[in-house]
Parts: C-alpha cells; structure tokens; sequence
C-alpha cells in the first residue's frame, strides 16, 4: 500500500524493525542530497547484511524503505520500482566499508557495468559513514550523470543530524511511500 508521509517526522517511521547485524555505518536514514530522481531519502535496516561478502540488498519497493516525492514524477518512479521490484546490491570492497560497488537489479537480473557501473565512497573527512559520494559511469566513460552526495539525516538512535534541516528545505516534506 502506498502512503503519504511526512520528512519532518521520517525518524519515527523509518526505524529498524528487526535487528539484521547492519553494521554502525550504514545505520540510519541517508539523504539522497542532489538526486536528480523524484526520490529523497532510504534506510537501510532491516535488511540482511551479509557479514561474509560484507554486502546487502536494498529494495527499492521494500517496506518504508525509500520516500519517493508526492508528485506524479515520483508515484511513477515507485510504481516502476514496484513493477520491476528494483532494487541495488551493494558490495564493499573490504571491512572498512568506505568503499562498495553498486549493482542496479531490475526483474531480477543485474544491471550490466558497460550500461552503468555505479559506486559510492565515504567522503574522505567522514569516516562514520555520515557522508557518501554516489558516482555513477554510463556507457563505460560517461560520468556525473546522476551523482549525488548520500547524507545520514538520522542517527542510528533516532535523532537528527545537522544535515537535518538542510533536507528538509531541499526536499519536498510530504513523501510517498510502500507500507
């Protein structure tokens, strides 16, 4: 089912559930600061961590797992994501996890790199995993189409950070959602 909610209020809806192993460094509400994508903002708990392959999955249609705008733009995207039960594996490269390679999978099948090889990184004076660097390369050699900077906007404990406010004047504050 899909929800209006509120950005203003996202840290009493988008909470862990269930515990999952989900290392301190991807726990929180991340916010997708200068995506060009009618969608704002994702969590990443209660979804499995694979502490072996130091990797999870991310569903985009997943359960309060990622607000889309509350416009036509943005129901659209979600019904998308929905219909192809999109979603990204991310892998890292090593027990640091400041460095993961994305795979976008749609239909269930993998995104290949020479279409779009996508990556993100904590910015070098972020070691928390409070800053992310989303690169993405289309076609083997095109870049910055799609880029943004990913934001912790909620702690771990469910209070805000200081990239908060900023999110909220650059998102719109009422989201879509799948409950």
């Amino acid at each position: 089912m899909i929800e209006i909610r509120l950005l203003e209020d996202i840290n009493t809806w988008m909470i862990p559930v269930e515990e999952t192993g989900l290392p301190d460094t991807l726990k929180g509400v991340f916010f997708m600061d200068g995506n060009p994508l009618p969608d704002s903002c994702l969590t990443m708990y209660n979804l499995t961590w694979d502490k072996e392959n130091l990797s999870l999955f991310i569903p985009v249609y997943g359960r309060l797992q990622w607000t889309f705008h509350h416009s036509l733009p943005g129901l659209l995207l979600l019904r998308a994501a929905q219909i192809a039960r999109f979603g990204y594996q991310i892998k890292f490269t090593d027990a640091s996890l400041q460095f993961a390679n994305i795979i976008p999978m749609g239909f269930g099948i993998a995104v290949p790199k020479w279409i779009v090889d996508l990556t993100m990184f904590q910015i070098d004076d972020s070691t928390n995993g409070d800053i992310w660097k989303r690169k993405n390369i289309w076609f083997g050699g095109i870049p910055y189409i799609g880029e943004y900077i990913l934001r912790r906007v909620v702690n771990a404990d469910g209070s805000f950070t200081a990239a908060f406010p900023d999110m909220l004047n650059k998102a719109p504050n009422q989201c879509l959602v799948i409950n």
